[in-house]
């Protein structure tokens, strides 16, 4: 038999659920809408977006960001910026002091297309030298819904 106590902390945690699957679902069922000031896409161009977002224990560096071995801009903890390419196939980069695998992404866009990707960090990689840090980055990419909840907590940057 569930006592008051126990009882109301099963129900808050249930409703915290609930109400977390209605937040997600939310999210998912609505499309990214456009930034405020971000120009249409020229025809036969799509538009990559990146972003990093911000958290205290982040490494605090800005990678530069390359597509196709040219940089176009810098990865910021708390900002995004966009770049609009010609429909294709791109290889997208972050500068990694650390190594790991899976750092970098292929991705290929369709006239119009979008992506959205993520600029992550892990401050926690290990450098050769016992007691130091290295900044390790990740390219990610995300799903639009996924990427409407970080954006809302990155301001809107030239990348640079």
């Amino acid at each position: 038999m569930l006592t008051g106590l126990m009882w109301s902390r099963r129900v808050r945690g249930a409703v915290a659920v609930a109400l977390m699957v209605l937040v997600t679902g939310a999210c998912v069922a609505q499309p990214l809408a456009p930034a405020p000031g971000v120009p249409p896409l020229a025809p036969g161009q799509a538009r990559v977006w990146f972003y990093r977002v911000f958290f205290p224990e982040d490494s605090g560096g800005m990678p530069p960001v390359a597509i196709n071995g040219s940089t176009v801009g810098y990865a910021r903890a708390g900002f995004s910026f966009y770049r609009d390419v010609a429909a294709g196939s791109y290889n997208v980069t972050v500068q990694s002091a650390g190594l790991d695998v899976d750092q970098s992404k292929y991705i290929t866009l369709a006239p119009g297309a979008e992506a959205y990707l993520a600029i992550q960090s892990d401050p926690t990689w290990a450098s050769p030298r016992p007691g130091t840090r290295v900044a390790t980055y990740y390219v990610d990419i995300e799903p639009p819904n996924i990427a409407a909840i970080h954006f809302v907590q990155a301001r809107l940057g030239t990348g640079y």
